[in-house]
């Protein structure tokens, strides 16, 4: 099997498993508990935020454990406009956003809430003029801007958008999930109020994170006892937070260099196919190592993913929280293709054990695949 579906979810990394299987064979009690097992749970936990804040050039009380990135995203939109000291009661974001914010922010807008999207031209770069106009005239807004696309691999200007925030007053939250460096960085900077990061996309456990900047206030959106201070009510996932650390650090330690390298031979490979279509034909800095999507005609994605299945291949057809949705990719959509190109959208995706050898044996395949049902296609018509 070649798996090219990263941007999904990351094989777990060897060294995760063999922690985690350390972990279970160990007494590890409820970290709240005050019992020598509770201690011994609550310091792994601990250790394991204040490795994340150092990694991430954070505070540790900044560090807020939740049960993923989508968690994550709803509290730093939600827990921000509900807190009763806030002021940043308008929304800011793009339709191209993970379903994750855009459905947070689109129920936000028919609940009555001051919304607006943001422009977005054919390669899915968001309209930095648009949002300089829309902070003039709402400057108390809260802006959502995603790092990098998950569907297609658009880089947005994050830092751009980091600095018309602060020059108007706004809050800025990002999802980093398919960026955790660039996220590093626009932590450090302090350009950012609020970063979503999830720990199954590094090659760690299903678990994420949310960053809050401090002296931002957040309303807990999932409440009970008073678990992450107060903001995050639940008993604290102690291997979630252990195996998030570890796949960050190990994240932020590699070089994209093979990744881009694995990249670029999908792109010349499948560009090789007369009716194939790259999304995104950015320079590298403006769009990710490790993603690339692409239209092959008026091929369906579903019947070609079948196909690549039945030879081993997995690549998926854009955000896997929708893919088993028979409706068209809404950022596709949103840069400007019909519905009918829309759901013919399949993504390939890169990551820690991807390898040229691997990559370019799969791309082969692939083009004889599309190659094929593209020469059915035509003689039908």
């Amino acid at each position: 099997m070649i798996y090219l579906d990263y941007a999904a979810t990351a094989p777990v990394r060897p060294h995760i498993a063999a922690r985690m299987h350390e972990l279970t064979l160990g007494s590890l009690g409820n970290p709240s508990s005050l019992h020598r097992a509770g201690r011994r749970a609550r310091m792994v936990l601990e250790h394991a935020r204040e490795k994340i804040a150092s990694n991430l050039g954070a505070k540790v009380e900044e560090i807020i454990f939740c049960s993923g990135a989508t968690e994550a995203d709803n509290l730093a939109i939600l827990g921000t406009l509900t807190h009763g000291d806030n002021r940043h009661q308008h929304l800011i974001s793009s339709s191209m956003e993970h379903a994750a914010v855009y459905e947070t922010v689109h129920r936000q807008s028919q609940l009555g809430r001051s919304v607006s999207w943001l422009k977005v031209d054919d390669q899915g770069l968001i309209d930095l003029n648009h949002l300089s106009e829309l902070l003039r005239e709402s400057p108390a807004s809260l802006v959502s801007v995603m790092i990098v696309n998950n569907e297609v691999g658009t880089r947005q200007p994050v830092e751009e958008v980091g600095k018309l925030c602060r020059e108007h007053g706004a809050l800025f939250h990002a999802d980093g999930v398919q960026d955790p460096r660039t996220a590093k960085k626009l932590i450090e900077s302090g350009l950012v109020d609020l970063v979503a990061l999830s720990g199954h996309k590094m090659g760690g456990l299903h678990g994420g994170i949310l960053f809050v900047k401090q002296g931002i206030a957040v309303n807990p959106q999932i409440v009970g006892g008073s678990q992450e201070d107060g903001r995050r009510a639940g008993t604290s996932e102690v291997m979630r937070a252990e195996s998030f650390s570890m796949a960050l650090q190990a994240t932020l330690e590699e070089s994209t260099e093979t990744i881009l390298q694995c990249r670029k031979i999908l792109d010349a490979t499948l560009g090789e196919i007369p009716q194939a279509k790259a999304l995104v034909s950015l320079p590298d800095e403006q769009r990710a190592a490790h993603i690339s999507s692409w239209l092959f005609g008026e091929l369906a994605a579903e019947p070609l993913l079948v196909q690549m299945d039945m030879k081993g291949i997995c690549a998926s057809s854009g955000s896997a929280c929708s893919s088993h949705s028979v409706e068209p990719s809404r950022v596709v959509r949103v840069m400007g293709y019909s519905e009918k190109q829309a759901v013919g959208l399949v993504r390939f995706s890169l990551g820690w054990d991807s390898n040229a050898e691997d990559v370019q044996n799969a791309a082969v395949v692939v083009k004889g695949i599309v190659e094929r049902m593209l020469s059915k296609e035509n003689r039908r018509q």
